[in-house]
C-alpha cells in the first residue's frame, strides 16, 4: 500500500510541479515577472516609467526580476517535493541538484542583540614608574 500511495504522490507531484510559478517584483517596483522554475517566463508587468529609462535599464531590471521569480518557483518546487515525498527525499534531490535557492541565498544572520557588559572604571594609577612595568610584564605581580 505504501509503495501505490508513492506512486499516487509521484503522480501528483509531477502536475504541481508543471504549474508552479514563481512571481517576483522588482524591488525598484517597476517590473513584475511570473516565471516557471525551468526559467520560461509566463509573464511580465513593466511600469510605464520603466519604458522611459531606456533599453538597457529595461533588461537589466526583467533579467533580475526574472532571476528572482525562477528562483522562487525553484524554490515553491523543493517545498512541493519535501510535502509529497517527505523531507529525506528532498535532501537527496537537493544533494544532487544542488542548494534551494533560499538555504543558499547570502542572508546575512546576525546574533541577538545582547546588552554591553557594564564596564567598571579603572582606578588611576598611583605608580610612579611605569614603564618598569611595562619592561617586563610578567615579573611584577
Amino acid at each position: 500500500m505504501v509503495s501505490e500511495e508513492r506512486l499516487q504522490e509521484t503522480a501528483k507531484l509531477q502536475q504541481v510541479l508543471a504549474a508552479t510559478v514563481g512571481v517576483a517584483e522588482h524591488p525598484s517596483g517597476m517590473a513584475t515577472v511570473h516565471a516557471s522554475a525551468q526559467g520560461e517566463l509566463r509573464a511580465v508587468y513593466l511600469h510605464p516609467q520603466l519604458l522611459n529609462q531606456g533599453h538597457v535599464a529595461v533588461g537589466q531590471i526583467v533579467t533580475e526580476t526574472a532571476a528572482m521569480a525562477v528562483s522562487s518557483a525553484v524554490q515553491t518546487s523543493f517545498n512541493e517535493i519535501a510535502k509529497s515525498l517527505g523531507d529525506g527525499m528532498a535532501m537527496v534531490i537537493e544533494g544532487i541538484a544542488g542548494d534551494a535557492p533560499f538555504r543558499s541565498a547570502a542572508v546575512p544572520v546576525e546574533p541577538p542583540a545582547a546588552p554591553a557588559p557594564a564596564r567598571r572604571p579603572r582606578p588611576p594609577v598611583d605608580d610612579e614608574d611605569e614603564d618598569a612595568f611595562f619592561q617586563d610584564p610578567f615579573g611584577r605581580r
